[in-house]
């Protein structure tokens, strides 16, 4: 059965009316309808003709003939298994169901490196997301304790992924001495993946990091002089930052910890499941290239080995500029 020849079950058409009181593009509501009805008009024809609502075994079948028979492209069925994460999302959210199906489907690795529009957040979401952080907006008595300690954390380093095109394990790897008057901030990749760099930050950019370091308790402050971590991890119930009596020194906030943040800080903002800190990369480097920035400048920002890997995301800026 063509997906064209399928009439969506009641949840999905109004999971799209939805989107589309939300304001999304036209077009992004097309491509969602039509990577529904690749779902349903499958299921429906191969596992269960009145599925109205996705299931595990639905879902693990599907997948199965995308990728093992139909021989989709990385790119394309990772974009469906969004689109399907994210409605399965709004089932749960409608209560409709209790648990999402589709968290439980594992993709394959793949090596498809093209950039769609859909690796990007946008500008509104950008702001959406920056005014969340600075909210108590979904928050419960106890985080709304514990935000005027958190928040200015959660903020710069979210500041230094979105518009400085910092990795997670540049983040990690920051250390309270890579803090370089005035306004430099040091970075040292302990992977190899990309060169040493210093970058400079913005005056506002350097006042955020300085609110976020005088918020940090005297006891648990980072000391220069000492390889203290930057990026501290924090203690929901002693509501104050973490010390490491092993290693005698603020509690280095790990990567799993910092992707953790990313998700919910994304969540509570409303923004859209799937995203991540190598969106907020991608997005740079975009939202870089639009501006006119060369591809050796950039390369220097992001201590990049060659520029040659920037070139995938010149298409996609083009086409964002047009």
């Amino acid at each position: 059965m063509h997906p064209n020849d399928c009439s969506l079950p009641k949840p999905a058409n109004k999971y799209l009316d939805a989107l589309a009181a939300k304001g999304r593009k036209t077009s992004t509501i097309k491509r969602y309808r039509y990577d529904l009805l690749d779902y349903y008009s499958y299921v429906h024809e191969h596992v269960q003709p009145d599925e109205q609502l996705p299931t595990y075994e639905s879902l693990s079948k599907f997948f199965t003939e995308i990728i093992g028979k139909r021989n989709y492209k990385y790119k394309t069925y990772k974009r469906i298994h969004t689109v399907l994460l994210r409605y399965g999302a709004y089932l749960c959210e409608m209560r409709l169901q209790s648990i999402n199906p589709v968290e439980e489907i594992t993709l394959p690795e793949g090596d498809d490196d093209e950039i769609s529009e859909e690796d990007l957040f946008s500008h509104r979401e950008v702001d959406q997301l920056l005014r969340s952080i600075h909210s108590d907006n979904g928050l419960s008595e106890t985080q709304q304790k514990s935000r005027p300690l958190l928040a200015p954390r959660n903020l710069i380093m979210i500041r230094l992924l979105l518009f400085y095109g910092l990795r997670l394990q540049e983040l990690y790897g920051l250390q309270i001495d890579d803090w370089q008057r005035p306004g430099r901030l040091h970075v040292k990749p302990l992977d190899g993946e990309v060169l040493p760099r210093t970058i400079s930050l913005s005056q506002a950019d350097r006042t955020y990091l300085r609110d976020y370091l005088d918020v940090i308790p005297t006891p648990v402050q980072p000391i220069l002089g000492n390889e203290h971590p930057l990026f501290i991890s924090f203690d929901y119930q002693r509501q104050t930052y973490r010390w490491s009596y092993e290693e005698d020194m603020p509690k280095r906030l790990t990567i799993v910890a910092m992707q953790k943040m990313i998700r919910e800080e994304l969540k509570r903002a409303g923004l859209p499941l799937g995203r991540s800190a190598q969106h907020m990369r991608h997005t740079f480097i975009v939202r870089s290239l639009e501006n006119d920035e060369s591809l050796s400048s950039l390369q220097q920002k992001l201590g990049l080995h060659s520029p040659l890997v920037l070139q995938r995301y010149e298409q996609l800026a083009l086409m964002d500029e047009s």
